[in-house]
């Protein structure tokens, strides 16, 4: 997939800027400050409808602007592709795909895929699992949109579950609401896994890779109602799951078991990264989950997304710059936000110079 053009109007620092690319690295250089991480950002919300920075769009919308446009021209394949993505301050979102509006975001997903890394991401391994279920979704979401009708599914469920729970507390009615939750959050737990499972090895050989070291990166999933590998079993573990944790359920007011639980163990050696790892072996772990997912999402698709690195090689040596640069050269449009174009292993195809919201 590449990235031939994108329009920005009122998102962030810009005003109104267009910004052309080529197919390989494309480097974003210029002061901090000046628009480099928001220019990712705008990429990055093109493509998937979300920023990877905040969960408030509002604070996307440039001051004194009362909505922003994104529009993202490029070729998926042999294919020209168009798609924009318009957001008011009123909370309203518009999505446009090849010039005609659709009702639902995720007519957006699987054009042009995206990973991205900043030195943020270290909160992969150093927050609770609320930031690692999301990054999983996320990176779900992009190659199966089974996956992403599912967990709406789930969390409607669920919403109207806790609800249950806060209003009524004891009413027998709660039992209905269990079938749901057990449909969709069985089948979650299941592609959870199964994708780990693909994405693990890859994980692993990137860390190798990146750190020259001896530990073993390993990943699974935690927290889930049961071990149970077979969908009949997990579906029967977690409506007992359900039942046992009735009155402590009544006395929370909140659904206790299920995928919304669930949490990415990422392990070094045997140990718990977020616990033992070191500040720069969370950072290579964290760079090589999102490298695993790159190619994750290239053994799904068949191509490369695009691939955004936001500063990633200022606090690393000369060796470890060199290796994550022999990772990413060759395998697609990348783009990497950096003050310093020394930092860079490589050279890049394009620079854009950015200065206040414009390319200079």
């Amino acid at each position: 997939m590449l990235l031939e053009t994108l329009t920005l109007n009122q998102f962030r620092n810009y005003e109104a800027q267009q910004a052309a690319f080529c197919p390989g690295l494309n480097l974003l250089s210029g002061p901090n400050g000046h628009g480099k991480t928001n220019l990712l950002e705008a990429i990055h919300y093109g493509c998937l409808a979300h920023s990877q920075r905040t969960r408030k769009d509002k604070e996307l919308i440039r001051w004194g602007a009362s909505a922003f446009v994104l529009r993202l021209q490029g070729r998926v394949g042999e294919q020209a592709h168009t798609q924009s993505v318009e957001y008011a301050e009123s909370g309203h979102k518009r999505v446009k795909v090849e010039g005609r509006e659709s009702k639902r975001l995720s007519d957006l997903l699987g054009h042009f895929s995206v990973v991205s890394f900043s030195p943020e991401d270290l909160d992969l391994i150093r927050s609770g699992p609320q930031l690692r279920r999301r990054f999983l979704d996320v990176l779900l979401c992009q190659f199966s949109l089974d996956y992403l009708d599912t967990l709406r599914h789930y969390n409607g469920a669920l919403k109207q579950r806790n609800s249950l729970l806060k209003q009524m507390g004891g009413n027998d009615v709660l039992a209905a609401y269990d079938e749901p939750l057990v449909e969709h959050g069985t089948r979650i737990t299941l592609m959870r896994r199964r994708a780990l499972a693909d994405m693990a090895p890859l994980a692993g050989e990137a860390y190798r890779f990146i750190s020259d070291a001896g530990e073993e990166l390993t990943l699974g999933l935690s927290g889930s109602v049961s071990d149970a590998s077979e969908e009949a079993s997990l579906r029967a573990a977690f409506r007992r799951k359900l039942e046992s944790l009735r009155v402590a359920e009544r006395e929370t007011g909140v659904t206790l078991a299920g995928p919304h639980r669930e949490d990415l163990a990422i392990d070094l050696s045997g140990r718990p990264a977020r616990d033992f790892g070191s500040q720069g072996q969370k950072r290579s772990v964290a760079l090589s989950l999102k490298l695993a997912s790159a190619r994750l999402l290239e053994a799904k698709q068949g191509r490369w997304p695009i691939l955004l690195l936001d500063d990633v090689f200022a606090e690393l040596d000369e060796s470890r710059r060199r290796r994550i640069g022999d990772l990413v050269r060759g395998k697609g449009q990348v783009f990497i936000a950096n003050p310093r174009a020394a930092d860079l292993p490589f050279e890049p195809e394009k620079t854009l110079n950015l200065r206040h919201g414009t390319l200079a």
